[in-house]
């Protein structure tokens, strides 16, 4: 049955918002996680994810390069990103999906928002 697990990419330089990622989703998941954006492009090329969440504001590369950038790449372009943020605004939410995003969930982040999305977002990939 694991063989069955999705792999989901959670990328955050906050270690709290990690650890909480990894409460709510295992074991329903294979989790990855990284604390930069070129710490998991590194990974993404040993495990390719079938879903990221990705934060945005990281030190060095922002979350929105990090999106734009996979989005240009074949082996990349297909996987589903959901943004984790605390900005819920409308335009950046707009520009989020804009940008390649398949949702925004808030931070805090809410479990069963955080399971709907992942779940849409999967639905939608295959």
């Amino acid at each position: 049955m694991a063989a069955n697990k999705k792999n989901i990419l959670a990328i955050d330089d906050d270690p709290m918002v990690l650890k909480v990622l990894m409460t709510l989703l295992h074991p329903a998941y294979e989790l990855h996680f990284s604390k930069s954006a070129q710490e998991a492009m590194d990974l993404m090329k040993k495990v390719l994810p079938d879903l990221i969440l990705l934060d945005i504001n990281m030190p060095g590369v922002s979350g929105f390069d990090f999106l734009h950038k996979i989005k240009e790449m074949p082996d990349f372009m297909n996987i589903p990103v959901i943004i984790v943020s605390g900005h819920c605004e409308t335009e950046f939410v707009i520009y989020a999906e804009r940008s390649g995003a398949s949702s925004v969930v808030a931070k805090p982040i809410n479990k069963e928002s955080l399971f709907r999305e992942i779940d849409k977002a999967l639905m939608n990939k295959d």
